[in-house]
């Protein structure tokens, strides 16, 4: 059985504005689903991410299909929460185009991280102050009509780099918008962890008794800590790190057998490196 529900971001792959060459370096490395960030992959085609439209989806989405290749996620680098309201609004109206154009990519789920009072993401527990965590809420009220609208999912990825920063506030979150199907979470427990005595099996189980159905994808990385550090971990190639990926990777698997896994952050040559290993290659086949 092919492992359609593993993936990798689209960005890792090391190759920029040429989408044949691109989809044909992932269709050789035997990946069928991708996190995929239009102005990461493709930043000049995409003025950024500006240029995002139905035009441009359908030909990606054609040229994927094609190879058999999937976006399984489409994801949305935004600032809910900005201290600058001006971009903030701004950053608000990118993410409902997104939405709006999320399905002609073929893609339907949009995701995106919280945002941050420090518009460089440098980890502070300002974001954990209540009136970012309402901030956050106004701008989810604004975004959820639309992707309702559009047939979407809107995921959001909690951590504590945000204001939706524990599990706990995640699921006040669900609660305020009542679980509406068409908000979902992306579980990233390496990005919930505060402390190096965290437990990152715990936070994963918690996750899935708490809100099973709401999360629509884990992301799975290998860290290193980083006390003092811009974040709190560093990510390394799995299997060099302080985690166990076949732990994290089987308790998923428990709550979700057909659920989406992506390995995540395996930027500058990490993917390469990790696509050879043993384990890789008994994933991607």
């Amino acid at each position: 059985m092919i492992n359609y529900n593993y993936g990798v971001r689209g960005h890792d792959i090391l190759i920029k504005d040429d989408l044949d060459k691109w989809s044909d370096k992932i269709q050789a490395m035997k990946i069928h689903t991708l996190q995929f960030a239009l102005p990461l992959s493709f930043p000049e085609t995409s003025k950024g991410g500006d240029l995002i439209d139905p035009g441009l989806g359908n030909i990606i989405r054609r040229n994927l299909s094609k190879k058999d290749i999937e976006i399984g996620v489409l994801s949305c680098y935004v600032n809910l929460i900005h201290p600058n309201l001006i971009e903030r609004q701004k950053q608000i109206e990118k993410m409902k185009k997104y939405l709006q154009n999320a399905k002609f990519f073929g893609a339907n789920i949009v995701a995106t991280e919280t945002g941050s009072v420090d518009p460089e993401f440098s980890f502070t527990k300002e974001n954990f102050e209540e009136e970012h965590f309402e901030e956050l809420i106004e701008t989810i009220k604004q975004l959820l009509p639309v992707a309702q609208k559009c047939g979407v999912k809107l995921a959001l990825e909690p951590g504590v780099n945000h204001p939706l920063y524990s599990l706990d506030k995640t699921e006040e979150l669900l609660k305020i918008f009542d679980y509406d199907p068409a908000l979902k979470i992306i579980l990233d427990p390496a990005n919930l962890m505060l402390d190096k005595n965290d437990n990152l099996l715990s936070i994963i189980k918690d996750a899935f008794m708490r809100f099973n159905n709401q999360i629509v994808a884990v992301h799975v990385k290998d860290f290193a800590w980083t006390p003092g550090a811009k974040r709190l971990i560093k990510t390394v190639v799995p299997g060099t790190g302080e985690v166990d990926i076949k732990d994290v990777i089987d308790l998923a698997e428990t709550f979700q057998p057909y659920g989406l896994k992506m390995f995540d952050e395996l930027d500058k040559g990490m993917l390469d490196t990790f696509m050879k290993s043993d384990y890789a290659k008994a994933i991607f086949k």
